[in-house]
Formats: C-alpha cells, sequence, structure tokens
C-alpha cells in the first residue's frame, strides 16, 4: 500500500495544511521533537474485495492531528476543517489503482496532557487496475 501512502502525502503537499501552519504528515508515528501542530495517519485497516471481474482494496485511514495551543481547541479546528477539504469525497491518485470513493467516517477530539488530538477515520475503497 506503498502507493497509497503517497498518494495521501501527495494530496496534503497539495493542501493548504501545510500554509496554515501544519509543520508535517508523518506516516504511523511522528518523529521525537516533531514540532506542534503536525499529523500523524496510519492504515487501519486493508479488507480485499471482489467480483468475478474487478479486485478492490476497502481501506480505514485514521489521521491524527495534534496541536499544543494551551487554551482553547480553535487552531485544531480549523486544521480539521482543511483536512475534510483536502480529503473528503476526493479522487486520490493512486498507481495501480482507481480511486472509487473517499469518505470521511468517525472524528473524535481529545485532550491528553496539555495536547489536543483530533482523530478522523477515513474509508477508502480503490479499484485495482
Amino acid at each position: 500500500m506503498n502507493t497509497l501512502f503517497t498518494s495521501i502525502y501527495t494530496k496534503y503537499l497539495a493542501s493548504g495544511l501545510p500554509a496554515a501552519g501544519m509543520t508535517g504528515l508523518y506516516n504511523t508515528e511522528a518523529p521525537a521533537g516533531a514540532v506542534f501542530p503536525y499529523s500523524v495517519f496510519q492504515l487501519i485497516s486493508d479488507v480485499p474485495d471482489w467480483t468475478f471481474t474487478e479486485d478492490f482494496e476497502n481501506c480505514l485511514v485514521q489521521f491524527n492531528l495534534f496541536s499544543d495551543h494551551k487554551t482553547s481547541p480553535l487552531e485544531i479546528c480549523a486544521l480539521f476543517e482543511l483536512l475534510k477539504t483536502a480529503f473528503d469525497f476526493v479522487d486520490l491518485t493512486v498507481s495501480g489503482y482507481k480511486s472509487v470513493s473517499l469518505t470521511r467516517e468517525m472524528s473524535t477530539l481529545l485532550r491528553i496532557d496539555m495536547v489536543w488530538q483530533y482523530t478522523v477515520t477515513y474509508r477508502i475503497y480503490l479499484e485495482k487496475n
């Protein structure tokens, strides 16, 4: 699924997230000392599906947005809105696949140890070329 990861990162670079101050998007884990605000994405599941003539990948990808804004969730909520603009219902260009759908599922906002975390899950359905 490396082609999916590359496509997600390319879409992130083309979005408004870097211009809005998001310092990075990391696959699975941020490096030690990552500067806030940043995001991490990871593949939660990848279930193959098929018909008599087509092969599909049904993927759940989770984004975790992190902000250390002290007093309010305004910064992380603004980043969440940009994430929605970048990924809701878009066609990803994934080498070897045709993008069928990309839909946002569950999202949660919480604060742990003075850090805001917005967790957003997307379902990505791909058809193999």
